[in-house]
This record gives C-alpha cells, structure tokens and sequence, in this order.
C-alpha cells in the first residue's frame, strides 16, 4: 500500500497499461521524472495496480483505471504488487502487435 499527495491539476505521475481489454492487469509502465510518484518512491515501474482509494482495479478496464487515478485528488491510496516479469512479457507482447500490425498496413 502507498499513498501519494497528488497536487490539483498535476496529476499522479506515473502512465498504466493493460486492461480487461487486453487480458492482463492494470501496470505502472512509466514513472514520470519529477512528478508525484517520483518525489514519493514508493511506487516503480513493473508494479501491478491492484486498487485505487480502496476501489479493486483487478478487472478493470484501462479506461476505468485511468478514469479513477484521473479523478483522484488529495492523498491516493494505491494498492500494488510488484511483478516485473509479467510486465516485460506483457510489453513484449505489445511490441509484436504492433509491429505486426504496420507489417500489413498498406504502402
């Protein structure tokens, strides 16, 4: 658990990725340079986001996670495991989507 003063207006500090969408857990994939995250050193890169403020995100969407870390304010209470292996593959698997992806687009 890690609690995080996110300033009105400056946001959390950190990007996710994954989603139900995408078959896999919400994951902290950026900690962004000099924002809240970062000043607090708690939270890193490959954490799992497991609830927001006491709300599970386990099988939320990103749009869902993004929504409920966007409307947080104040001190945010994260809940996270972390899982760095499971993030690698996960951005690996990205990584091939995409590159096959602009393999079949036209030229």
């Amino acid at each position: 658990s890690s609690g995080i003063n996110a300033e009105y207006g400056e946001g959390l500090g950190f990007n996710v990725m994954g989603g139900k969408e995408q078959a896999s857990p919400i994951y902290i994939s950026r900690i962004i340079p000099g924002g809240a995250a970062h000043k607090d050193g708690n939270l890193r890169r490959g954490d799992q986001l497991l609830s927001v403020n006491g709300q599970s995100v386990e099988k939320a969407s990103h749009e869902t996670a993004v929504d409920l870390l966007k409307n947080s304010q104040g001190k945010v209470r994260l809940v996270v495991k972390y899982t760095p292996k499971v993030l690698e593959e996960m951005e690996s698997r990205f990584e091939r989507q995409k590159a096959s992806r602009r393999g079949r687009a036209p030229q």
